[in-house]
């Protein structure tokens, strides 16, 4: 009777701590929740006695590689990576954010950034304590982050369109060395978000790059005010300083045939070819001469 009931309590607490494991095990997952209970928590705690206490907030950057594995950042890659990634936070901000780095640690090569503090934004701390739990940069490095994840899960990443050609040029900084990395956001009110950006992610980056063309004929017409023998007519469609020039392409033959002359009013036929990349940004656009043609085009500009 006593191994059954001890038989029978074991199978009553066997799924009861199977749950309880598996949720330690998920917590052990989520170092980011962890974290940001502990940040929290402390903050709580500390401006149970200061009311103006504060956290700092952090990006790390943890790069991995060959380049990196001994610990030490050689000053190309310092360069390379950090100016894009610069350019991308303060894209996502639509202003201009200063970042300083703080310090490199090892475990590859970790960098320590933070948004440089100016004596502005101190005075303004002081004065309002309602902002100091958030900044300019925050909300910027976490779109960011949210890019960077989108990236690497090959999802749609044209929500955050005007912060792409930062992560390109993280992208071809990390590809010249041969790097991967992992970004980690600690903000002012104990948040912490973190992504990373693997062969995958950068992989997704780069076909964003690749192009299709698009091609279709217009009308170009207007003055000759420069002609260059390799094969270039430029015509500007009206009198004005700020009319809009073409420049079309024509065949160094058909060229000379032509017998054009500056200043002469001219009417093309052309064909617009289009270059634009995964996600509809326009790379490059060029005019080729087809045939000459009659009346004002449909893109004359006054």
């Amino acid at each position: 009777m006593s191994t059954s009931w001890r038989q029978r309590a074991l199978e009553r607490n066997r799924e009861a701590n199977r749950q309880f494991f598996a949720e330690l095990e998920e917590d052990h997952q989520d170092p980011d929740s962890r974290e940001e209970e502990l940040r929290r928590f402390w903050l709580e705690a500390a401006r149970h006695y200061d009311s103006s206490a504060t956290l700092d907030e952090e990006l790390t950057v943890r790069l991995k590689g060959d380049a990196v594995d001994r610990g030490a950042l050689d000053f190309r890659i310092g360069d390379a990576l950090l100016k894009p990634l610069r350019d991308g936070v303060s894209a996502a901000a639509r202003k201009d954010v200063e970042l300083e780095l703080t310090g490199i640690s090892q475990g590859s090569t970790v960098l320590h950034v933070r948004p440089k503090i100016t004596e502005s934004t101190e005075l303004q701390g002081q004065e309002d304590l309602a902002s100091v739990d958030s900044s300019v940069a925050d909300p910027a490095i976490r779109d960011l982050l949210k890019l960077v994840d989108a990236a690497e899960n090959e999802r749609d990443v044209r929500q955050w369109e005007r912060m792409i050609p930062g992560l390109d040029g993280v992208v071809e900084a990390l590809d010249k060395f041969d790097l991967s990395m992992e970004m980690r956001w600690r903000s002012l009110d104990g948040a912490v978000r973190s992504s990373s950006l693997s062969g995958r992610g950068k992989g997704y980056v780069r076909n964003l790059r690749n192009v299709d063309l698009y091609k279709s004929q217009s009308v170009i017409t207007g003055r000759i005010t420069e002609l260059r023998e390799a094969g270039l007519v430029k015509v500007k469609t009206g009198l004005s300083r700020r009319s809009t020039a073409y420049e079309v392409r024509v065949e160094r033959d058909n060229l000379i045939d032509m017998h054009l002359e500056l200043g002469m009013t001219v009417s093309f036929v052309v064909q617009v070819i289009k270059r634009k990349d995964k996600i509809g940004r326009e790379r490059s656009t060029e005019y080729r001469f087809v045939r000459m043609g009659d009346g004002q085009g449909s893109i004359f500009d006054e």
